[in-house]
């Protein structure tokens, strides 16, 4: 008996070894697995659709991540191939000698009552640029060494990104063995209980991600809408970009906060102002009845969860924390909200019976 312990307790620690021995040879590809299952998840009715048209595993997976993969690599590569070109044109501006604010619209002249309060500030704008231009001048090597810093990061990020791509097809092909372990493995942790506490984290899951996605997908449409009505150039890969950037609140402004200043300083008045009231009025205030509307549609979760999830995940866990952050705290939520709802039934059953 006492070597039987021995060797139990033996059997345990190479277990623990080896379980920190794998986790030290995936530490690197965490998030990447991590951001090829949210997609797999997300997409798996699709899936399953082309598998119910007699597709084969391989050839459906192969369906379903070949577009996925130039929806979300063609912007970053995109991007990395304009980087440096980019980057001279950025320094070479801020080193030109003379940089001219356009004239104020005679229309803004023309305004009863304020039109001259209104050129006055117009013209106050363009001496305050010219002073930001010039102090900004000095550091413009500085910028543009930080701004090659930040490339070279876009590119890692790219290569995960091309990984998880890569990670999704296998997903995708075994997709339903993984489901059956996971399945299994949940049962023999949580006995009778693993049916309901699937159910809470799929439902979590779902409403987490449709609710974000879901919302950040339809401000990016209607934002790739907006440019291509103000005959802004790239306007799908900015309506990308917003993608991205949307599934944080309020982010929305680093896509067409510039675009407005550069429409302003190129002197197109009309459409940097359409820009500005297009994504103020309409495109920024999407995401406060829509996002609430999916998000309920599967579970009924307080709104303040997601937003803090929203943050602390991107905090903790970088832009993959964007769904891991609500997925935790809603599904705890969901957990601790059904543990107390049938403590209860069992008081009142208790009750009933005494």
């Amino acid at each position: 008996m006492q070597n039987s312990r021995y060797e139990k307790a033996a059997s345990l620690a190479a277990l623990g070894l080896l379980l920190f021995a794998c986790y030290q040879v995936l530490q690197p590809f965490v998030f990447d697995l991590l951001w090829a299952a949210i997609l797999c998840f997300v997409t798996w009715p699709l899936y399953s659709r082309l598998r119910e048209w007699h597709f084969s595993a391989n050839r459906a997976a192969a369906t379903m991540v070949l577009p996925i993969g130039i929806l979300l690599l063609t912007p970053f590569a995109t991007a990395g191939f304009s980087f440096t070109e980019d980057i001279n044109r950025l320094l070479q501006w801020l080193n030109q000698s003379v940089h001219t604010w356009p004239p104020a619209p005679e229309w803004l002249e023309r305004l009863p009552w304020v039109g001259d309060r209104a050129k006055s500030a117009w013209q106050s704008i363009g001496e305050d640029t010219s002073r930001l231009v010039n102090l900004a001048r000095p550091y413009a090597l500085g910028a543009g060494t930080w701004i090659l810093q930040q490339g070279i990061k876009l590119g890692g990020q790219l290569m995960h990104m091309g990984l998880s791509i890569l990670v999704l097809f296998f997903f995708y092909r075994d997709g339903e063995r993984v489901a059956e372990h996971v399945v299994v493995a949940v049962r023999r942790l949580a006995g009778e209980r693993s049916q309901r506490i699937l159910h809470i984290v799929r439902s979590s899951l779902r409403a987490v991600v449709y609710g974000i996605i879901g919302t950040a997908l339809v401000q990016a449409l209607a934002s790739m809408l907006g440019f291509v009505i103000a005959e802004v150039p790239y306007a799908f890969v900015l309506g990308v970009v917003a993608f991205f950037l949307m599934l944080i609140p309020a982010a929305g402004t680093v896509v067409w906060l510039p675009v407005a200043l550069w429409l302003l300083v190129e002197g197109e008045t009309g459409r940097a102002i359409f820009i500005a009231l297009w994504f103020l009025l309409f495109v920024g205030t999407i995401d406060n009845w829509l996002r609430p509307v999916l998000i309920s549609r599967e579970v009924e979760l307080p709104f303040v969860l997601i937003v803090f999830g929203i943050f602390g995940g991107l905090l903790a866990f970088g832009f993959i924390g964007v769904f891991i952050g609500p997925t935790l705290l809603a599904t705890s939520y969901a957990l601790v909200l059904d543990w107390l709802i049938s403590n209860e039934n069992e008081s009142i059953e208790d009750a009933g019976d005494s």
